[in-house]
């Protein structure tokens, strides 16, 4: 019979991939629990700072509860409200839409046939019927609808959470006793994180403002929709942008045709240009951000992982990870590689 020290696994890397692999299918099979817990723990690091500004001012902790709780609940239902009359005057606004379409056929037949040209398009007004719209319009805001189907599970699970966060400070301070050091990684991934989310949120919540006023002042349908995609979507920087900008531009083009197409995908691209390269650079630093690579695998990863809301907060998810490994001097490499850049000095090999 073998000694039991040669039954040892020699490799740790095995190990750590065998770990990671059973904790990625248990995420996939619990997905129905884990989402709803994901998205009341980012909502949790949003509310956090306002939170402890109300206790500063005053207020008992189950007060300045409550008042959060009922912003997020009247936030919900004017999303909920905008999400309802957006899709019913969609409804009445297709057979406007499906006779521009046709409109537009005829008019670049017309303008192959002056040329000689026999391309063989044609498109068929069924195939642009108000059920298939429908359909491309609820799939887009399908992610938002699963997770506003599980807001009772989520809200409670956010208080419980801001409840536990109002003592954990004090628990880092009694574990701090036995190991400083360890704790002092916590609170500054804590830190990290929630300055993270919070800043990200306040940039994404302006990017959808600035495409709300400049959609509304070109006069396009859904402004208020279209700006809550490119709220939520900036949180997937590039490919995000890009989604989110795509049907607003086509709806500009079927009401206006191609110059205001133009403009809108003008406006979405100066703001795309002054905020992604300007503004939340020099708020969240260049360190914070992910290279391109990483950000579609995570987007492909997170989605397979959690479905729709894993792919909406497949980023976060990344940079908290990312945070995380940073502030570990054996995992600092993971950190370096999925950055969008080297770092300006060498990290230092754990002694």
């Amino acid at each position: 019979m073998a000694d039991n020290s040669q039954l040892k696994i020699s490799n740790p890397v095995l190990v750590s991939m065998a770990a990671f692999v059973v904790i990625v299918a248990g995420l996939r099979a619990a997905q129905p629990i884990v989402v709803p817990f994901i998205v009341a723990a980012f909502l949790a690091m949003i509310c956090l700072p306002p939170l402890r500004w109300l206790k500063e001012k005053g207020l008992p902790t189950w007060l300045a509860l409550l008042v959060i709780t009922a912003i997020i609940f009247v936030v919900g239902l004017v999303i909920v409200g905008v999400i309802g009359s957006s899709v019913n005057e969609l409804r009445e606004q297709l057979p406007k839409y499906q006779q521009r379409v046709a409109d537009l056929q005829e008019e670049l037949t017309k303008w192959l046939r002056e040329r000689d040209i026999n391309f063989g398009f044609r498109v068929d007004q069924e195939s642009f019927d108000a059920q298939r719209a429908l359909s491309l319009f609820g799939g887009m805001l399908g992610a938002l609808g699963s997770v506003l189907s599980d807001a009772l599970v989520i809200v409670f699970t956010l208080i419980f959470i801001l409840l536990e966060a109002a003592d954990f400070p004090a628990k880092l301070r009694a574990i701090a006793r036995d190991g400083g050091s360890a704790t002092g990684r916590l609170e500054k991934i804590q830190a990290n994180v929630r300055r993270y989310v919070s800043l990200k949120t306040r940039i994404s919540f302006l990017t959808g403002v600035l495409v709300t006023a400049w959609l509304w002042l070109l006069g396009v349908d859904f402004p208020l929709v279209w700006g809550l995609l490119a709220f939520l979507f900036n949180y997937v920087p590039n490919i995000g942008s890009f989604i989110a900008a795509v049907p607003a531009i086509v709806l500009a083009f079927l009401q206006f045709g191609t110059a205001w197409a133009a403009l809108a995908a003008s406006g979405y691209l100066v703001i795309e240009v002054v905020i992604g390269n300007v503004i939340e650079p020099r708020l969240m630093g260049r360190g914070l951000g992910l290279s391109a690579l990483v950000v579609f695998v995570s987007l492909v990863f997170w989605g397979w992982v959690l479905g729709p809301v894993g792919m909406l907060f497949s980023v976060p998810l990344t940079m908290i990870v990312k945070i995380v490994l940073d502030n570990s001097e054996d995992l600092q490499w993971l950190a370096i590689l999925l950055s969008s850049e080297a770092p300006e000095k060498p990290a230092r090999p754990a002694s």
